[in-house]
């Protein structure tokens, strides 16, 4: 049986259309999103963000360690190579949060501390994200890896020059200054997406039984990204300040 990259697509479609009303990205994309609930979105995306970054080169790298033991030698080699890419990433979440925060306080009478927000406990769309990443690592289908980098990529691809724009339009030009990460991510993911798409038609060619666990692996994925988001959302309601 023959297995490329678009059977991979076309099972992934529930589940990106489950992302899509789930991570609750349609109201804060939506014309009328208050400003004060993007800007606050925005805060805590950043600061829970850091644990969601941090670990990313490490993941990556541990994922294609076990990929070359397996015997995948070639995506083992790309992962590792590409965890390189990815190492400090989380710095612009720390940079971004606390000019955010910044100018914020700058505007409002309920003032935030970046300091604190940063020193949370991960949200629970956090602690799933990770477990996600360390149980692929660990069981029999590491080279799932390949399909979370690919299904998250490419969410800054799908959604995130509309983000930007809806930011610039309810905030001004001036926050981008705090939006560091994701003006970087959708600059550089169009072309990472690329390449793990190219990766996985590879992968699926040679190897057409990784299709179930890519699928299951790229679904978990999104679901845990979108709880993630979930948790940015609720966070901005909590912290939004009385009329």
């Amino acid at each position: 049986m023959v297995v490329r990259l678009s059977d991979y697509e076309a099972a992934l479609g529930e589940a990106r259309e489950s992302f899509a009303s789930r991570s609750g990205l349609a109201a804060i994309l939506a014309d009328g999103v208050e400003q004060d609930i993007l800007e606050l979105f925005l805060i805590h995306f950043s600061a829970f963000g850091v644990g969601m970054t941090e670990p990313v080169d490490g993941w990556i790298r541990r994922a294609g360690e076990r990929c070359t033991s397996i015997g995948l030698k070639d995506l083992g080699r790309a992962l590792v190579m590409h965890a390189d890419h990815e190492a400090g990433h989380h710095l612009m979440m720390i940079e971004d949060t606390k000019r955010l925060v910044q100018g914020w306080n700058e505007r409002h009478s309920l003032q935030l501390d970046a300091t604190e927000l940063l020193g949370r406990a991960p949200t629970p769309g956090v602690r799933g994200y990770s477990e996600l990443h360390e149980q692929t690592i660990s069981g029999d289908a590491p080279f799932g890896q390949l399909a979370i980098e690919y299904e998250i990529e490419r969410l800054s691809v799908v959604y995130g020059p509309a983000l930007l724009g809806r930011c610039v339009q309810r905030l001004g030009k001036d926050v981008l200054a705090g939006l560091s990460f994701i003006e970087e991510h959708v600059a550089v993911d169009a072309g990472h997406t690329k390449f793990n798409a190219a990766q996985l038609d590879r992968l699926l060619e040679m190897r057409p039984e990784f299709l179930e666990p890519l699928v299951t692996t790229g679904s978990a994925a999104l679901s845990a990204y979108a709880a993630f988001l979930q948790d940015c959302a609720a966070a901005a309601r909590a912290f939004r300040p009385l009329p």
